[in-house]
């Protein structure tokens, strides 16, 4: 009785450790708000939708995954699709562009021609948003920038980044947010990691992003980029605590305000539809904690088993010696 207690209180001990190492993790679709969005079709034929999502709440989100259904002028749900916003480790009040992609094969015709009907709205749902206690090391600063169309239509943007902190900053990418001349999102990109891959204090950096897609040569006025947002993003160092108050992001050359009202987008070319990465998802190191516990459980009850076998095979030795005994 009192090694089955032992072993009880082992096995209460080790699940409780492993849940006390799980981060607590706390889903809150309702902080995150999508703030403008715009449609094209791109060269390859998909139905591209972008747009910036804003963390209205409280908590710093470590990452952010969207659905959305496209919905025609009939009230005809016409096609759906999932997309992650360029960001990881959201705090509060900070913006980040998403891009998602609609595939006209799983679409309820198999193609596009829905698209004459005319597009009403898209209807989004934040599948995830969950808080975390860790930010971004904030001393990335953008000291400049300036944007323009090249020869074959791609609006770019070059600048420099300094490390104004004392923490060295690893594996840096720059996200570019781009906006037409009524403040709705028209366009997003985002940079491999840049060269070199740590960022010492005081030590710059140079930088160049695209917008995707839009051939500024080719599209209509209302898919010219007038201003666009700047947003640093790193691997390395993570802080843990309260975030800064102010989001490490850079409107050039205004702070645009966008309108929730969605920009119909007719035609581009050109596409990249790469998406960012994005942390371990707490859901696997919870079931890593579980499938822990189930293993820890199962070796118990076996050694469990174990005894009482043992222990069986000894009262039965035991009374096969008294029976000898007795008969001589």
């Amino acid at each position: 009785m009192r090694t089955n207690v032992t072993y009880f209180f082992v096995l209460l001990t080790l699940v409780s450790l492993g849940l006390v190492l799980v981060p607590q993790v706390f889903s809150q679709p309702e902080n995150i708000k999508v703030l403008s969005y715009s449609w094209y079709i791109d060269s390859f034929g998909d139905f591209i939708v972008v747009g910036e999502v804003q963390n209205n709440g409280p908590n710093t989100i470590s990452s952010v995954v969207l659905s959305g259904i496209v919905y025609t002028k009939d009230g005809e749900a016409q096609v759906g699709s999932t997309g992650d916003a360029f960001v990881n480790q959201l705090i509060p009040q900070q913006k980040a562009p998403f891009y998602m992609v609609f595939p006209p094969q799983y679409s309820v015709t198999g193609d596009l021609s829905w698209v004459s009907i005319g597009v009403d709205h898209i209807d989004f749902t934040v599948n995830k948003a969950e808080s975390t206690t860790n930010y971004q090391y904030p001393d990335l600063t953008v000291q400049s920038s300036s944007g323009g169309v090249d020869a074959e239509g791609a609006y770019w943007v070059s600048g420099t980044i300094q490390n104004s902190g004392t923490q060295t900053a690893t594996t840096i990418r720059v996200i570019g947010t781009f906006y037409n001349a009524s403040g709705n999102v028209i366009a997003v990109g985002y940079t491999d990691p840049l060269t070199p891959a740590s960022l010492a204090p005081s030590s710059t950096v140079s930088f160049k992003v695209a917008a995707f897609d839009l051939n500024q040569k080719a599209v209509p006025s209302i898919q010219k980029i007038t201003d666009y947002r700047l947003l640093i993003q790193i691997e390395g160092p993570l802080l843990s605590g309260t975030a800064p108050s102010s989001p490490p992001s850079t409107p050039f050359p205004s702070d645009t305000t966008p309108s929730p009202a969605p920009t119909e987008s007719p035609s581009s070319n050109n596409s990249n539809n790469s998406s960012n990465s994005n942390p371990i998802a707490p859901e696997t190191q919870y079931a890593a904690v579980i499938v822990v516990a189930i293993i820890v459980l199962a070796g118990v009850i076996l050694l469990l088993r174990r005894r009482k076998s043992q222990a069986a095979l000894h009262a039965t030795k035991n009374r096969k010696s008294r029976t000898h005994k007795k008969q001589k």
